[in-house]
């Protein structure tokens, strides 16, 4: 049915009989144009008219309407099915089978996101070896309201493997945890693609999708590619972007819980790791040791690597302690922060974590500004009365910090500078600034 005769039985169904220019009036078509259209609704029985002069038009009921326009639908479909088996049966059939040998690239546009999601059924209900689907903020919400759902579901049972990037948020996460756990999901900061290709062969691109996600999606539009070329380099993209994702389970439990669980992902340093430990083996025999990649400072000077063992242990194997030890202080701080996330109050937040800081022997922390333009941290514990072996564990209290500046007030921060004292009450003191514009064209 056209939306005009839909506004037409809607409008007739709450008014009396009614005359062509007054339905027009209230719809907003012309005089001619509402009877040419009433007109053409009777002949269908969609509408009924009276005897007078003028004519008036009454409607029926809604259910009635829609009665008449399955059961129309019905005998169009049986009709289509005689003509197929009637050109099976007869000198037609050679029509059906024949294979024009057409293999340039298709293209087709699809509009409203009804016909887009029968469209992507009759897809996946073909689908064979894999299935790569781009869901974006919120099209899980339309793949589970659709036909198109079920298509996926069977193609898993067929053993076709589904794999599905998107970018979660609190209210798309309960339309996930039900899926068949043979489903592999994967998390993308501010993803907002959506689309769906099919082995290798079809592909089905949104490019036009109603920016409210519980919209009828009229205006939607989206393109059917057929095109070996285009999906062989769009598969080698997606698994690019597949590699970068977060897994389903660690991107639920930071929203949900607050938690980070997704693993570290730690630079131990480059070329062979055969190579570095016998090189590291050799100048041991010799005698003498490696500078390590970390290293500390007491009035300005760094510390030998004589006198910190657990660095040139760990800098033989090429493992870099800033990226260790201040990667786990990292993780460390940002799930603290989202912890006291329930804390909206920047002063009050700092005061809590200041006081929590010094009662656990971790120094005090003096902030500038707030939000903090820099974090200085002074006497803090980590060297523990033996900057010679204990200093490095400074990194671990600065990248604590590190995480939760980051993640509370959404900056990035850099390590100024890291000295750790020897002065008869051995410890570290350093200091942390927010790499903000206005930091920056200050210094």
């Amino acid at each position: 049915m056209e939306a005009k005769h839909a506004q037409i039985v809607m409008d007739l169904a709450t008014h009396p009989p009614s005359k062509a220019s007054e339905v027009g009036k209230r719809i907003g078509i012309s005089r001619m144009d509402a009877y040419n259209s009433l007109r053409k609704m009777q002949d269908m029985g969609l509408i009924k008219a009276t005897l007078d002069k003028p004519m008036r038009f009454l409607g029926i009921k809604i259910e009635e309407v829609f009665d008449l326009l399955i059961r129309k639908s019905e005998m169009d479909l049986r009709r289509m099915q005689e003509h197929l088996g009637e050109m099976k049966s007869d000198a037609h059939i050679a029509l059906l089978s024949h294979d024009n040998g057409n293999q340039e690239p298709n293209f087709t546009v699809l509009k409203d996101r009804h016909a887009i999601m029968a469209n992507l059924q009759s897809i996946l209900s073909e689908a064979e070896e894999s299935v790569w689907m781009m869901l974006g903020h919120w099209g899980i919400f339309h793949l589970r309201r659709s036909v198109a759902f079920e298509a996926m579901i069977e193609a898993v049972n067929r053993g076709v493997v589904v794999k599905i990037s998107t970018s979660l948020n609190e209210k798309t996460v309960k339309f996930f945890d039900d899926l068949d756990n043979r489903i592999e999901v994967r998390h993308h900061e501010d993803f907002s693609i959506q689309g769906v290709y099919v082995d290798d062969e079809v592909g089905l691109q949104f490019i036009n999708v109603e920016k409210t996600p519980t919209g009828r999606g009229k205006n939607d539009s989206a393109l059917l590619i057929e095109s070996k070329a285009f999906l062989a380099a769009q598969l080698e993209l997606m698994a690019i972007q597949w590699g970068a994702g977060t897994s389903y389970r660690a991107a639920k439990a930071r929203l949900t819980e607050g938690k980070i669980i997704e693993p570290l992902r730690l630079n131990l340093g480059e070329g062979s790791y055969y190579e570095r430990l016998r090189t590291s083996l050799e100048q041991s025999v010799d005698g003498s040791l490696s500078t390590p990649n970390a290293f500390l400072r007491r009035s300005g000077d760094p510390i030998p690597v004589q006198e910190n063992p657990q660095a040139a242990a760990l800098s033989m194997l090429g493992i870099d302690l800033n990226d260790v030890l201040g990667g786990v202080g990292i993780r460390i701080g940002q799930e603290l922060a989202n912890k006291w996330s329930s804390v909206e109050d920047d002063e009050q937040f700092w005061t809590h974590l200041t006081e929590e800081w010094r009662e656990l022997g971790m120094g005090e922390i003096v902030t500038k500004g707030m939000p903090p333009e820099s974090v200085v941290v002074r006497n803090g514990g980590a060297c523990g009365g033996k900057p010679t072996v204990g200093g490095m564990f400074c990194h671990l209290d600065e990248g604590v910090l590190q995480g939760i500046v980051m993640v509370r007030h959404k900056v990035d921060v850099l390590s100024k500078d890291r000295v750790c004292t020897s002065d008869g009450t051995d410890s570290c003191h350093f200091e942390i600034q927010c790499k903000t514009e206005q930091i920056d064209s200050a210094l």
